[in-house]
Parts: structure tokens; C-alpha cells; sequence
């Protein structure tokens, strides 16, 4: 006979251990987050890290309550200075003077500009390939009617008529038959007469606020955008009147002559600077300037650059601030002024300083000389004329 149970037992109710885990991972969140948002207004921040510091653990040194009650940290005053390097021309680049033919030219200044004296010299080219024209000598008057900003804004041409014309004899002289004129433009740069009076806020000034004129005439300043803006400007014209080539002339700084014992000049600078102004960054920053924003100039067409002291030959002139082993990395080719008995140790300076790495020195480096061919695959010859009997 079977057992009948005194009590019926109800079937047991499974429980869910597995939502326990994730209660607790989500208040643990929950409780982060709180706190979080509760003691971050009690984060200090210092120079050696972030701590919380609560209510109760502060240090009265250093503490100060502000005029709405809150807590202000006062930290030790640390003296803090941004420090610039100057600029290391030694990592630009060599891109300038690939395929360059040499230039055998006659020299024809400013006031010599006329037609007859252009036909005569073009037809004495026997063993010269070339006519250089001073577009632009150191008074500053441009003997072309530009339309650049700086040129209409103050008046920096005459008109004449070389102004009228020089564009006509430019195209005559390079479609003459049989004869394949290579045509170079030489324009002043920071010796620039007619600029400094007539747009102050170009001029090169001394720290008493003088414009600095010498022997060389008004100085402008290097440094200055405008001035930069205005050479690239007359390039970009001149290449467009026909010129093969243009050569910058007087991208230099002043070197002014002192007394024994006497302090150095210093000179006012037009723009703001983040390093310490010297000649070597204002010229060798201009000249990147004009080369850089001429680097995509019409194809064939050549930029050169005149350097102006034995020094600068062979590296970098303080004084001056030029640099031809920086000029020849991004300019056609580098002129010099010399004479019939050193231009050849000229050469070899070049030569020696490896300043040429693409093209030859030969054809790069443009002596300068006044009566005198030199043997040499470039040259710019001078014709200094006797003067005329009384």
C-alpha cells in the first residue's frame, strides 16, 4: 500500500545567478561616473601631475578663496620663453642650374639705353652671345612702364622713350637673323633711390630712426614683404617682355664703416621677427623669397643673383649676409665683379667650395669685367669708353 504525503511540496522557483555579475558590473559603473562628476571640481593641476585634493586634505600654504567662494591654487611663478632656432640654409636644397648654357654678354647700362647703342652692340657680338640690359640701376627708376602695385602706387618710371620702346627693341634684337641673342634683365634690389623717398616704410633705417644712405645710395630693407613682393613682381614682367634671363643685383645688407672702438650700427627692421634679425637671415631669406615664388616662371627662362665680396664665394659673409653656396642651390647662376687678373682664382674658390653641384662651374659662375675677355665659358664685359676729347 503506497504512502500517501502528509504535505504536497511545490515545485522549486529557478533563480537567474547570472544577472548578479552584471548588477554589480553596472553599479560599479554607475558609482564611477557619479564620482567622476563629484570630485573633479577638486582636481588640482600642477606642474607635477593631476591630484585630487578633498575637502579636509588642502594646504593652507598656497590657497586663496576667490570672490565666489571657491578655492584657488596658487602655484610658484615659473619663468617660461619660446626659443626660436635660426634658419639652416645648409639643408636647402640644390634645384637650380640643370642644362644652363653659358652666357658671353655685353654690358649696356641705364643711361645708355637708347636703339642706335643696342644695334651697335648687338652687331659687335662675335664672340658673345648675349646683351645685358640695367633695367633698374640704384636710383630706382625702371626703364619699363611696370603695372606692378609698388610701381603705380608711387611713381617709380618716367615715361621716355626707352619706357615706350623697350619692349619692341627687346623682340627686334632677340629675331635678329643669324644671330640668336641671348637677352638678360639686371635689376637693383636693396639700393633703391627712388623707393626709399617716396615709400618710407621701405627704407633700411638706423636705431635713430634715419634712413641709411651711402656710398651705394638709399638702402631698403631686406626683410621688408613689400619689397620682396616687388622684385618677383618686375621679374614675372621682364620675363614676359622677352628677357631670357634676369639677374638680381644688390641683394645684400649695409656694411657700415666704423671707428676703432666704436659700437656697431644697428638698424631698424621693418617686419616682426621670431629670431634675432642678422644680414645673413634678411638677405639669404629674401633671396629664398624671390626664388621660391619664382620657381614655376616659364620654361627656359633663367633667375640669377650677384654676390658681392671674395667672402661670399665660398660661403657665408656676416657682413654682407650673402651666401653662394646657398645661391647656387636655388639660382641659374651667380655673378661676380672682378678683374682680368682674379677672376680665375675667383673660379677655383668656387670650385673648391663645391658650390656647384648640378651644372658646371664654368658655365654657373659669371664674371663680371671691365675691358677684358676673360677665356672663360661665361663672362659680362664692360666697355669702360675713353672719355670724348674737349
Amino acid at each position: 500500500m503506497a504512502r500517501n504525503p502528509e504535505f504536497y511540496k511545490g515545485s522549486r522557483k529557478k533563480r537567474n545567478y547570472a544577472l548578479i555579475p552584471f548588477v554589480i558590473a553596472l553599479s560599479l559603473v554607475v558609482l564611477g561616473v557619479v564620482l567622476f562628476y563629484t570630485v573633479q571640481k577638486y582636481a588640482v593641476i600642477s606642474k607635477d601631475g593631476v591630484e585630487v585634493v578633498l575637502p579636509g586634505m588642502e594646504q593652507d600654504e598656497g590657497t586663496a578663496i576667490d570672490s565666489q567662494g571657491h578655492e584657488v591654487k596658487e602655484f610658484e611663478t615659473v619663468d617660461a620663453s619660446l626659443v626660436f632656432d635660426q634658419p639652416d640654409y645648409s639643408r636647402v636644397e640644390a634645384t637650380a642650374g640643370r642644362n644652363v648654357r653659358p652666357v658671353r654678354a655685353i654690358y649696356i647700362a641705364s643711361e645708355d639705353l637708347n636703339y642706335e647703342n643696342l644695334m651697335e652692340k648687338a652687331g659687335r657680338l662675335n664672340d658673345g652671345n648675349a646683351l645685358l640690359l640695367q633695367m633698374k640701376p640704384r636710383s630706382g627708376a625702371l626703364n619699363w612702364p611696370s603695372q606692378s602695385e609698388a610701381a603705380l602706387s608711387y611713381g617709380l618710371y618716367y615715361q621716355s622713350e626707352v619706357t615706350d620702346n623697350i619692349a619692341a627693341w627687346v623682340t627686334e634684337l632677340k629675331t635678329m637673323e643669324e644671330k640668336d641673342i641671348w637677352m638678360v634683365a639686371q635689376i637693383s634690389c636693396c639700393v633703391d633711390g627712388m623707393l626709399a623717398s617716396r615709400a618710407t616704410s621701405f627704407a633700411l633705417r638706423t636705431d635713430y630712426g634715419a634712413d641709411y644712405i651711402d656710398d651705394y645710395g638709399a638702402w631698403i630693407d631686406p626683410y621688408n614683404p613689400g619689397l620682396r613682393r616687388y622684385i618677383v613682381e618686375l621679374c614675372e614682367e621682364l620675363y614676359a617682355m622677352g628677357f631670357d634671363e634676369v639677374v638680381l643685383a644688390d641683394v645684400m645688407h649695409p656694411v657700415p664703416e666704423t671707428n676703432k672702438g666704436q659700437a656697431p650700427m644697428k638698424f631698424m627692421y621693418s617686419a616682426e621677427m621670431s629670431t634675432e634679425p642678422t644680414p645673413v637671415n634678411a638677405v639669404c631669406g629674401f633671396a629664398l623669397y624671390v626664388a621660391n615664388e619664382l620657381k614655376d616662371r616659364p620654361a627656359g627662362k633663367l633667375l640669377s643673383i650677384y654676390v658681392d665680396s671674395a667672402k661670399s664665394l665660398v660661403g657665408e659673409d656676416a657682413g654682407n649676409g650673402q651666401n653662394s653656396v646657398l645661391f647656387f642651390k636655388v639660382y641659374d647662376r651667380v655673378y661676380y665683379s672682378t678683374d682680368m687678373y682674379t677672376f680665375t682664382y675667383n673660379l677655383q674658390d668656387v670650385e673648391y667650395a663645391g658650390s656647384v653641384s648640378i651644372g658646371t662651374p664654368a658655365a654657373r659662375f659669371v664674371p663680371v669685367v671691365i675691358n677684358y675677355l676673360p677665356k672663360h665659358n661665361s663672362w659680362i664685359y664692360i666697355e669702360n669708353l675713353p672719355p670724348a676729347d674737349n
